[in-house]
Formats: structure tokens, C-alpha cells, sequence
């Protein structure tokens, strides 16, 4: 617990209606108390209104609104008190110096949350969250993340260490303790266990494909040879004129980049250049970046002239490519259409049909929404880690090395999926005590 009482603006230092001020510390009501010059002891989770007072010569600063919240109820589970003041800089600056001039000092970057992790209000995924909230920029990104503060991340991982760390104290029971009557744990039972435990990691981090792409968005190359409307559907998807269109081929030369929030999925879109034989030197630059997209991307958009159809290179092509990831689209629907594949027409705007089809393939990812399921890049590293370690240990067990071995890697998995929501840090003594009773 902190012993010092710090303060922060919660709202922008600019002219607007309304500034806030908070306060989180054991000195936050007397601040309160002093400026305000009324007793707040008993306005508990009350907002109380009065005037604020220069304490060296009363004279009056502002008109204001001040909300307690006493411990151990409050975003920091310490005393919070949240002044509101009318919103002028000169006013909101001489209230913030008057609360430093009492004993306050300003916080630091993100220093009320992390007060609130170390008292215990909220864990650090929820912190995360708290961030991704504010930050939030679609409504993927902002459902993803208040799902992070009701702690749903914790409602997934705890059941997995308290299996993880149930299979570890009894073997550490049977290595240290070996004159209590338990059940030893043998490799020939060990393995299958670990081997359970694998499968659900597995489907956490698969499910976390898909709470990554929902939060940060879908990595989309659009490629083609030239002169088949890549630069026009870009445009066309992002309803501005970003890329340059000609009818000479070979126009792009580099990446176009541009994004697009579809009602499913958020597109990072890659506008790529045309993939032939070219003696042009800053071409062949462009298409070998062309190839460096495909590989990076999670969506490619196979765009091929609805007249023409696909020809024998882009028929190699095309089945070089992971099925899962590329749509076939021809486009130019204006001249010719068939009814059998999808088409658009990118020059006229025409690419409905498109845009449902990548919406209806993201649908099945809205379970995201709706379950717990990892989605930064922090939490599926340690998920990854902690599957490598489970993995290592299982290894030693197909080996028929010793029991303490795979022990070792088993106790590196608990810590990341531990460090998830908390710290890699565990006292495993106290834990085989809880469980074994050792202590008798």
C-alpha cells in the first residue's frame, strides 16, 4: 500500500465544459475537506457541492462538484476523491496546484491503475483492458476489451493452473516427501495427463487467431498481374481515391496501404503490385515486395479480369496459396458476368457481393465477444510459452528421463500462464501445505 496521496487530471488541460481532477491516497479527503471547507467524512459514494477555496486567503476559485469514494470501494480500493470543476485552464491548473501545494503530488503515467493492480482490485490483464478501453477505436477493439475488464481472462487461465498446479504439488509431494502415504506419480501416468492439459492449451491459442484478428484487424493483399483493378478496389473499399489509376500496366510500384471497418472485421488493406515478368528494374522491386505481402498476410485477395479468366501463371499461382486465406475475385463484371464465382466491378463501386463474402467468413469469429479468449500480443506470447514448456516436459516423459525433469518445464508453464493475469512468481510450498496437509 502506498503511503502518498498523488493527483492527476482525468480530462484534457484545454477549454471545455467540464475538467476532472483525482485524488487517490490516504490524504484525499483532507485535501478535499480543506479546499472545499466541509466535512466529507460521511459522503460516502455522495457528490457534495460547494466552492473551492484558496486556503492562504479564502478567497473563492471556482464553483464545483467533488465525488467521494471512500476505501475500500474505489477504482484503486484507496480513498479517491474526483473534483469537477467548470472546465477553463487557468481555473483547472490553479485547483491542481492548490491539491500539490496540501500534500498531493502528481502521478505518474498509469499510476492510478497500477495502484489499482497492487491493492488487488483488478489483475493485470484487466489493466490492459482498461488501456485497450481508452484506446479503443472500433467496436470490436471496445467489446474485446470490456470483456478484459469483467475479468474474463482470469475465468480461463485459473482453471487451467489450478489443474497445472494440482499434477505439480503432488509430484513434488512424491520427490520431497516421499514417506507420505499418496499416490505416486508414475511417467506412464504423467504423460497422459500432460497430454490433456496440451489439447486445451491448443485450442486457447487457436481461438486467440481469431481474438487477435477481431481486435487488430486483418493484414489484406490485394494482388493480381497488372491492369486487373487492384488499385481500384482499394480505392473502392476505402471510398477514396488512394491509389492511382491508369490503364497503363505496371502503375503500382510499391505498397498502398489503407484500412476499412467492415460490419464483421476490420480490414488492413495492402494494395500490391502486379505480379509478372518485368525487366524493369524498380517493377521487379515492386513485385518482389508483391510476394512479401502474400506471405504476411492473413487475407489475399485474388483479383483476376472477368473477360480474360485465370491463365496458366496465375492458375500456378493461385494453387500455391493457402485455400484458407485467398478469395478468388473477378473482377470487370461490367463486360462479362457469370454466375458461378464472385464477382465485382471496382471501377464502378460495384463490390457488395465482396464485402459480404469477407463478412459472412469473420461471423463465426463473433464467439470472441462472448467467451473468454486471449487477443494481445503479451498474453498469447506467454500462452505460446507456456505450450513450449508443456511440451518439453512431455518430451523428457517420451524420453523415460526422470519424473523431476519434466518437473522443472512444468513449473516454466504454470509461471507464464500465471503471469498472464498476475506475476510468474508462485510459492509452491505454501501450496502443497493447502492441499496435502503437511503441515499436521
Amino acid at each position: 500500500m502506498w503511503l502518498d496521496t498523488i493527483v492527476a487530471l482525468s480530462t484534457t488541460l484545454s477549454p471545455q465544459a467540464v475538467s476532472i481532477i483525482r485524488l487517490s491516497g490516504d490524504k484525499a479527503i483532507e485535501i478535499a475537506q480543506t479546499l472545499l471547507h466541509k466535512n466529507l467524512e460521511h459522503s460516502d459514494h455522495r457528490i457534495s457541492y460547494g466552492f473551492i477555496k484558496d486556503p492562504l486567503d479564502q478567497s473563492d476559485i471556482d464553483e464545483v462538484l467533488v465525488l467521494v469514494m471512500k476505501a475500500p470501494r474505489s477504482y484503486t480500493k484507496e480513498d479517491v476523491v474526483e473534483i469537477q470543476c467548470h472546465g477553463g485552464i487557468f481555473v483547472t491548473e490553479r485547483i491542481l496546484a492548490l491539491t500539490l501545494s496540501l500534500g498531493a503530488r502528481l502521478a505518474l503515467a498509469g499510476e492510478f491503475t497500477q495502484r489499482a493492480v497492487m491493492n488487488g482490485r483488478i489483475d493485470i490483464a484487466q489493466a490492459e483492458a482498461v488501456n485497450e478501453m481508452v484506446s479503443a477505436d472500433s467496436e470490436q477493439r471496445a467489446k474485446l476489451a470490456m470483456n478484459g475488464l469483467k475479468g474474463s481472462l482470469k475465468q480461463l487461465i485459473e482453471p487451467l493452473k489450478e489443474e497445472l498446479l494440482g499434477l505439480i504439488a503432488q509430484m513434488e509431494v512424491n520427490i520431497d516427501y516421499p514417506e507420505y502415504d499418496l499416490e505416486q506419480v508414475t511417467l506412464e501416468k504423467l504423460y497422459p495427463q500432460c497430454l490433456r492439459f496440451s489439447h486445451k492449451l491448443e485450442r486457447i491459442l487457436e481461438e486467440s487467431k481469431s481474438g487477435q484478428q477481431m481486435k487488430e484487424g486483418v493484414q489484406t493483399a490485394i494482388i493480381g498481374k497488372p491492369n486487373v483493378g487492384k488499385s481500384s478496389l482499394l480505392n473502392a473499399l476505402l471510398d477514396e481515391d488512394k491509389a492511382i489509376v491508369t490503364d497503363i500496366p505496371g502503375t503500382t510500384r510499391d505498397i498502398v496501404e489503407g484500412s476499412v471497418r467492415l460490419k464483421n472485421i476490420t480490414l488492413h488493406l495492402l494494395d500490391t503490385a502486379g505480379i509478372r515478368h518485368s525487366d524493369d528494374t524498380i517493377e521487379q522491386i515492386g513485385i518482389r515486395k508483391t510476394f512479401e505481402s502474400i506471405e504476411k498476410a492473413d487475407l489475399i485477395l485474388f483479383l483476376v479480369d472477368a473477360q480474360k479468366g485465370l491463365d496458366a501463371d496465375e492458375q500456378a499461382l493461385y494453387q500455391q496459396l493457402n485455400p484458407e486465406q485467398v478469395l478468388l475475385v473477378y473482377n470487370k463484371k461490367d463486360l462479362v458476368t457469370q454466375s458461378d464465382r464472385l464477382e465485382i466491378s471496382a471501377l464502378h463501386k460495384d463490390i457488395h457481393a465482396l464485402v459480404d463474402v469477407i463478412n459472412e467468413r469473420y461471423e463465426s469469429h463473433q464467439f470472441v465477444f462472448k467467451k473468454p479468449v486471449l487477443s494481445n500480443q503479451r498474453t498469447i506470447g506467454l500462452a505460446q510459452s507456456a505450450y513450449l514448456s508443456l511440451t518439453a516436459a512431455m518430451d523428457a516423459l517420451q524420453q523415460g528421463l526422470e519424473v523431476d525433469l519434466a518437473l522443472i518445464d512444468l513449473r516454466v508453464c504454470f509461471g507464464r500462464l500465471n503471469a498472464i493475469t498476475g506475476s510468474e512468481d508462485f510459492n509452491l510450498t505454501e501450496e502443497l501445505f493447502r492441499r496435502f496437509c503437511l503441515g499436521k
